[in-house]
């Protein structure tokens, strides 16, 4: 019974001790018009995170004439495979400095994996269909995170030491932006972006209909 409860007190330390090396910061980023933006990427400058959660694969599908996801963070050195799930073949390219490469048309999985070995930000885009357009956000940093379609953003961190800094990038902004933070429990940060978040990989189909039933409703009214 005695050697029972003294595994629980080192089971219920040891708890304790993970509790207080670790922590997390919760996010919501809207735009200027008040709507989430999403595809943003968070990183706590400074801060160590759990490497695992990066692997050293990723995957950017092509569906329906968009690259999924939008907005990828991978670690330098990381394979990233551009699978085909459309009926139509697509030529994907990137020329972004120290992670250019070019895989020529082809359908399916038939195209060789990329390793991105530098860090910086990847501009990926398909050579047949200007409106596909994605981004890979390579950096050693394990705290960074993609904003969901809702704008929300879960941070982690290892250490007892609180993040004093945050930062942002997003496609829409012009350079990457860093806030002082004081992360308060229980609390979502509520952040507010100078971007009115549109989707850039709306085909020209789409983006003509949308402009065709606006002016329907004009003339109804």
């Amino acid at each position: 019974m005695l050697r029972v409860l003294a595994v629980m007190r080192i089971i219920a330390l040891l708890m304790m001790l993970s509790s207080a090396q670790a922590g997390e910061l919760r996010v919501q980023l809207n735009g200027d018009d008040g709507r989430p933006v999403p595809f943003a990427v968070l990183t706590l400058p400074g801060m160590s995170a759990d490497s695992a959660a990066h692997p050293t694969r990723a995957t950017v599908d092509q569906q329906e004439r968009r690259f999924v996801p939008h907005v990828s963070t991978v670690t330098p050195g990381t394979q990233v495979f551009f699978p085909n799930s459309d009926d139509t073949r697509h030529h994907v390219y990137s020329f972004s400095a120290g992670n250019s490469f070019e895989l020529q048309l082809y359908r399916a999985n038939d195209a060789a994996p990329v390793t991105f070995d530098n860090a910086g930000i990847a501009t990926v885009g398909c050579n047949i269909h200007d409106n596909m357009k994605a981004y890979v956000y390579v950096s050693d940093d394990a705290t960074a995170r993609v904003s969901d379609l809702d704008g929300r953003v879960h941070l982690q961190w290892q250490g007892t030491t609180l993040p004093t800094l945050l930062e942002i990038w997003h496609p829409q902004l012009q350079s990457s932006v860093q806030l002082s933070i004081a992360p308060i429990d229980d609390k979502i940060l509520q952040i507010n972006l100078p971007v009115v978040w549109e989707d850039p990989q709306i085909g020209k189909s789409e983006l003509e209909l949308e402009e065709l039933l606006k002016r329907f409703s004009l003339d109804a009214n």
